[in-house]
């Protein structure tokens, strides 16, 4: 198993085609391709982090190190805004997008506050490991690309973080396709590389956002028909959700 910036550069590349394709399918509601397009897009430019962070790792507070820390903050707190949209869009209620878009910013908003509060301000005094009491910076890990962020309330961030990218798409109405896939695939490229290869959680987060294309590629137009559910498989009357919003 082997990272490198070359494939952190490719991948992003990939990302920002892989978004705009997805803007441009006309079959979708503006809003819908937008929410879509942007979540691949958001990811994208972490790859554009870690690609500029290579030649930099270890060299904490000051620099570019210092730049790319501190966008990597705002990355990290902007992903909930970023991802929950684009689950939502995908739910047989009209209104989710909506809500979807107004909780993901509220906590993105949040979470951004969080970051310029002192980091001393934890929960019950715990220290996370990845997001918390220390410095800013990018690290280099065994194998990749490893972040330490800085933040009042690192617990609430990084339990925040994994409920938008893991969880929030169940809150909508028949949507548990591709909740359940984004579930999955958070377990497998988050937690496994920790168990498996003993990295750190820092390290892991990255890891994640490695694999973040193929991941936010299932926002693409082409496997949209695997993710969508037919209400009528649940309630046997494809009409009851698919109500104008009120």
């Amino acid at each position: 198993m082997c990272f490198s910036a070359d494939m952190s550069l490719g991948l992003g590349v990939a990302g920002f085609v892989a978004s705009g394709i997805t803007l441009f399918d006309r079959d979708e509601r503006f809003w819908v391709r937008l929410a879509r397009a942007y979540a691949i897009f958001h990811f994208s430019l972490m790859e554009l982090i870690q690609y500029f962070g290579y030649p930099v790792a270890n060299q904490c507070g000051y620099g570019t190190n210092l730049l790319l820390s501190e966008l990597s903050s705002y990355h990290i707190a902007l992903q909930a805004f970023a991802i929950m949209p684009a689950l939502a869009t995908y739910s047989s209620d009209p209104r989710a997008l909506g809500r979807a878009t107004v909780l993901g910013g509220s906590m993105s908003a949040l979470f951004l506050l969080f970051g310029r509060l002192p980091n001393d301000w934890q929960l019950f005094g715990i220290e996370p490991n990845f997001i918390g009491k220390m410095a800013s910076c990018l690290l280099m890990g065994k194998y990749h690309i490893a972040y330490a962020i800085s933040s009042a309330f690192g617990l609430m961030v990084t339990h925040g973080s994994l409920f938008a990218l893991a969880l929030s798409g169940f809150l909508w109405k028949d949507n548990w396709k591709i909740s359940s896939y984004h579930l999955g695939m958070c377990i497998a490229t988050l937690f496994i590389p920790q168990w498996l290869f003993g990295v750190s959680t820092g390290e892991a987060a990255a890891m994640y956002c490695f694999y973040s294309i193929p991941i936010t590629a299932s926002f693409m137009p082409w496997w949209k028909r695997y993710f969508t559910v037919d209400p009528s498989d649940d309630d046997g009357d494809p009409q009851l959700n698919r109500e104008p919003a009120v």
